[in-house]
């Protein structure tokens, strides 16, 4: 039965999601699975069968380092590299790399609890020259063992276990205790991989970004942001956290500005819970089916890009063999990867005809069945004609999407989009052969921001090739634009490629690109 589920689902993905070989916005598209679901699942199949490049083993050194000697942890590893899969080790540490048993020969090495009283219960006391040394010299030796194939090493702190309260360390918070241990490790690490960078996990106890304690070179943000509404998507600010109730993702997303203030964006993962079936069962047996929200996925995608992160991944615990028998759906797997490998993102239009600043950003999702495309204007000077006729939008500030069925735009597609959301669309064919009374189909939204406006845009992926905006090939011509109305009769005109006209013209064959 086993054999036949992997058998099956690796062939049917294999078939139904051939991801193209073109760069993508994110470089890291991952998974972390602890040995459990490696060992049951064709995993490194399953995920290069739909463009995710990364597995993340999970939970502590011992456990992985003892799978990786085993048949089917060899299995593993040859797979992904068979399968062109990035292989790194995501693992809470702490008690790994300080053995417990040491408490009784220098409780000073532990933590110290709030009243006071040495406790070996999780992570270390890090002013403990000592245990400083023993967690270097064990982090080396799993370094040696656990060499992730990208040089990035995640060690973390004990999952949820609290800081030092000792005289020396109560000052430091938990996450300037935790870059105190990563700095030394990390030295550490680097006498045997040169190349090695390190995590800092911005997590539960450590979300509050070091300010006593600098980053060496090397160690990198990990942002994973447990506490967090699943029902809403991160930009939805005032969404309240199931776990915990007095915190929400607005909280969530200014611990990560703060962060990004010490760390940098480039380098910087996160480390999601979209696919953690082990998080919506509460950590308990059996599981639960995952609540998956393709639309909370998209719209958190989305708001990392538009802080330079570019190396996503997530938590799958749980689905194991078992899971996949009684929730036979790997939709969620599906989905995800489609969104991380087909996203695309576009800062700043042209104004060629008078070299005017544009910070637009725009992003694009193709999920399998529709295009999504957003915009998001900064516009001080926002002009919107609330008339009911469409025609109206001409007059005011407004978005535009031209889809063409071929390269000459003898037949192609307009949808103007206004900070309201109201449309205007229409069929053309060049030069300017406007017909306004053609209706088109698609889903938008508008909305009026602090510092201009949204607009986001849905199109059936049918319903193009109806049109015939599709090509053989799957690839689509398109055309982003905006109009920026200083007044109603003063438009300044923005293009994401530049058309090469001498006057302000959308309407031509030069103002088109390939989306996909």
């Amino acid at each position: 039965m086993r054999n036949f589920f992997l058998l099956s689902i690796t062939m049917f993905f294999l078939f139904a999601c051939s991801p193209d070989k073109e760069a993508r916005y994110f470089e890291t598209r991952g998974l972390v699975l602890s040995t459990k679901e490696l060992s049951e699942v064709d995993w490194p199949a399953l995920a290069a069968a739909n463009g995710i490049n990364t597995i993340g083993t999970h939970v502590t050194p011992q456990e992985v380092a003892a799978f990786l000697e085993t048949s089917s942890g060899r299995h593993f590893l040859s797979e992904c590299k068979r399968h062109g899969i990035t292989v790194e080790h995501q693992l809470h540490a702490m008690s790994d790399l300080l053995p417990r048993e040491l408490f009784r020969e220098d409780s000073t090495m532990f933590r110290m609890d709030g009243s006071g009283r040495r406790t070996p219960e999780g992570n270390c006391c890090v002013h403990s020259e000592k245990a400083l040394e023993i967690i270097a010299s064990n982090v080396t030796r799993y370094a040696k063992i656990l060499r992730p194939d990208n040089h990035r090493y995640y060690f973390w702190m004990d999952d949820n276990a609290p800081s030092c309260a000792c005289p020396l360390c109560r000052d430091f918070s938990p996450s300037e205790q935790a870059l105190i241990l990563e700095n030394r490790m990390l030295a550490a690490i680097r006498k045997v991989d040169r190349k090695a960078k390190l995590a800092h996990l911005a997590y539960s106890l450590t979300m509050e970004p070091p300010r006593k304690v600098r980053p060496d070179n090397g160690i990198f943000l990990e942002f994973a942001p447990i506490n967090r509404s699943w029902d809403e998507p991160l930009c939805k600010r005032d969404a309240v956290s199931p776990l915990q109730d007095s915190t929400t993702n607005g909280d969530n997303l200014s611990w990560l500005e703060a962060n990004l203030e010490v760390f940098s964006a480039a380098d910087a993962v996160v480390l999601e819970y979209w696919l953690d079936a082990s998080m919506f069962s509460r950590w308990q047996r059996p599981s639960v089916e995952l609540p998956w929200r393709v639309e909370i996925c998209r719209r958190d995608l989305e708001t990392y890009a538009g802080y330079g992160l570019r190396n996503i991944t997530s938590f799958a615990v749980y689905m194991d063999a078992e899971y996949f028998e009684r929730f036979t759906s790997v939709r969620p797997v599906t989905e995800y990867g489609r969104l991380l490998n087909s996203f695309k993102l576009y800062t700043g239009l042209n104004d060629p005809w008078d070299n005017l600043g544009d910070k637009t950003r725009i992003s694009v999702f193709n999920d399998g069945c529709g295009l999504h495309i957003s915009f998001d204007v900064l516009d001080t000077t926002l002009v919107v004609c609330h008339d009911p006729g469409e025609r109206s939008i001409d007059h005011g500030d407004r978005v535009e999407v031209f889809f063409s069925c071929d390269s000459g735009m003898n037949l192609y597609y307009g949808f103007e989009i206004d900070p309201d959301g109201k449309v205007m669309d229409y069929k053309n064919s060049f030069y300017r052969q406007f017909d306004y009374d053609w209706t088109g189909e698609l889903t938008a939204h508008g909305a009026i921001t602090q510092n201009g406006y949204q607009v986001e845009a849905h199109f059936n992926l049918d319903y193009l090739r109806q049109l015939g905006v599709v090509q053989e090939d799957g690839s689509v011509l398109a055309g982003l634009f905006r109009a920026d109305a200083i007044g109603p009769d003063d438009i300044n005109w923005y293009s994401l490629i530049d058309p090469h006209t001498p006057e302000p013209d959308f309407h031509v064959p030069g103002s088109l690109f390939r989306l996909y």
